[in-house]
């Protein structure tokens, strides 16, 4: 027999926190963005009571699961806070999403499947005659660590690229400045690395905008809860670049068997001249290039031209549509022409 459960999720995945990360490991060999270790804070600090989660049982197994919320009157939608920049949607079974929609409370019209990664999701066509068309919503790149050297992967960039680097380093050279790259991993640490991002990523633009990570408000706490899950299994790693004795950017970073996803950074704004950010990123790369630990490193980002540059690869984020019906497919396409 085959069904579906909704539980309130405001508080976590509580019981079914196994079986999620079973179907991550499963589904999608453990993904850092889909991990409790994720999941867990993200609904701990930016999740509301209409939260639910959802468990697709066959027999006496769960084969499927995901995170919905109300959005208006007449649709539902996976939980997308905007720290999560994919969104998880295990199914063994697609097709399972079909006796979903009837389970749903209200006039249902549709449920939306916001940042799929077509890379990491079920999503792609799977469904033809309920789906809409999918609308691309980010480009985002990564670069392979298993198909060479780090000299490899520079030579592979192009001439501009590497003399504007080279120019970026002779620059801090000349201004004094002696180029240190710190690697921290330590769960004892993270707390107060979590307070020199945030001090760092309050000096510039948003902190006007009300958005810069604090450890005083909700993000750094969802940060500093998150990198300490992470760190405690040694999946999180905090990218440091030094000027001498001063800090003047940071990365944060989640990482599984597969992939280091960079998370966010910062830098000081009083050093931009310098482009620190992408002098660690430059570092960073090199000091994964020869750890090998990893098999790409995703940027999971709506990336310019300047962070394309870098890129082996790039693929589109997705938002998609299920229809409660074919018909109502059919009209929704109709209409969006």
């Amino acid at each position: 027999m085959q069904s579906w459960s909704l539980y309130p999720a405001k508080n976590g995945l509580g019981e079914y926190q196994q079986a999620w990360d079973r179907l991550n490991a499963f589904l999608f060999a453990g993904h850092p963005y889909f991990d409790s270790k994720f999941i867990a804070p993200l609904l701990k600090y930016f999740s509301n009571d209409q939260v639910q989660l959802c468990v697709h049982r066959s027999a006496e197994t769960i084969d499927g699961m995901l995170l919905i919320e109300p959005k208006g009157p007449a649709k539902w939608s996976v939980f997308t806070p905007a720290q999560a920049q994919i969104t998880p949607l295990f199914l063994t079974q697609p097709q399972d999403l079909r006796t979903l929609l009837p389970k749903l409370p209200g006039l249902l019209l549709g449920l939306d499947f916001p940042c799929q990664d077509p890379c990491y999701s079920p999503l792609d066509n799977t469904l033809p005659d309920w789906q809409s068309a999918p609308v691309q919503h980010a480009l985002t790149i990564n670069i392979r660590l298993d198909n060479g050297s780090f000299d490899d992967y520079l030579a592979s960039r192009t001439t501009r690229f590497r003399n504007n680097l080279s120019r970026r380093f002779k620059k801090v050279r000349e201004a004094g400045y002696d180029l240190c790259l710190k690697q921290i991993e330590d769960p004892e640490q993270m707390h107060s690395a979590i307070t020199r991002f945030g001090d760092m990523e309050s000096k510039g633009w948003k902190q006007t905008q009300g958005t810069a990570v604090h450890v005083e408000n909700e993000q750094g706490h969802f940060y500093q809860a998150m990198m300490e899950n992470f760190a405690g299994s040694g999946q999180a790693c905090v990218y440091e670049l030094m000027f001498g004795g001063e800090s003047v950017a940071m990365e944060l970073c989640i990482l599984s068997a597969e992939m280091l996803i960079l998370l966010k950074t910062a830098h000081d704004p009083n050093h931009a001249c310098y482009s620190p950010g992408r002098l660690l990123l430059y570092l960073l790369l090199q000091q994964e290039f020869a750890l090998k630990r990893v098999k790409t490193v995703e940027f999971y980002t709506n990336a310019d031209v300047n962070e394309l540059a870098w890129a082996e690869g790039q693929r589109w984020i997705k938002h998609h549509m299920l229809l409660r019906n074919k018909l109502l497919r059919y009209g929704y396409q109709v209409f969006k022409g």
